[in-house]
């Protein structure tokens, strides 16, 4: 007669400790995959919010740029400096909380490191300050809002031809034009997982449409 087997034997302990081993690995891998992804997809997304953000601060600072005449060396004249590598001008957005509000001098530009942080930086002043408008670089008590942009250029545009298209300057010349231009684009280097990104987009210019 026959008796049934109690327990394992050896060998069937080492095959099913060998088998759980290798399942105990194959989760934590998994566990730290999904963990890592989760983290990656979360810098990214805010990193985009970040970008958003600083790109809805230049929007809404150039679209409210003001034509209002500001005293200058020749005589009064809207103030608006657009060079390929600096953007000056009058807004009447508020980027920062200044007693009393009102009308702001802005500066965008590209900070190099050297200054202590790369990326696209702002600057802002009073337009009566000590000096005049004429004499302000735009770079003093300068922040970044967007780290890491580079390659940061300004082109500006008088708007559509009578055939409809756009030409664009890589500087706008108030006194030249008569005013401020119709629109502004804006392009610059963001750095990815995948490599550098390419961003450009175009703001009107309320106020503008110079001739």
């Amino acid at each position: 007669m026959n008796r049934g087997r109690a327990g394992f034997t050896l060998l069937e302990m080492v095959v099913s400790l060998t088998i759980l081993a290798g399942m105990a690995a194959f989760l934590v891998v998994a566990f730290r995959l999904a963990g890592g992804s989760i983290e990656r997809g979360e810098a990214e997304a805010r990193e985009m919010a970040r970008l958003r953000a600083g790109i809805g601060i230049l929007e809404r600072s150039i679209r409210s740029a003001d034509a209002s005449v500001l005293p200058s060396g020749d005589g009064p004249a809207p103030y608006f400096v657009g060079e390929p590598k600096k953007l000056r001008l009058l807004s009447s957005y508020a980027v920062s909380s200044v007693p009393g509000g009102g009308f702001r001098l802005l500066c965008f530009f590209e900070a190099e490191r050297s200054t202590g942080g790369a990326g696209l930086s702002l600057a802002d002043a009073s337009p009566f300050r000590p000096g005049g408008v004429e004499s302000w670089d735009g770079t003093e008590n300068a922040r970044v809002f967007l780290p890491g942009a580079t390659e940061v250029t300004f082109s500006y545009s008088p708007g559509p031809s009578d055939e409809g298209e756009w030409e664009w300057f890589d500087a706008w010349d108030r006194k030249e034009r008569g005013g401020l231009p119709r629109a502004v684009r804006v392009e610059f280097t963001t750095q990815s997982e995948t490599g550098p990104l390419a961003n450009a987009f175009v703001v009107p210019v309320m106020a503008g449409g110079a001739g």
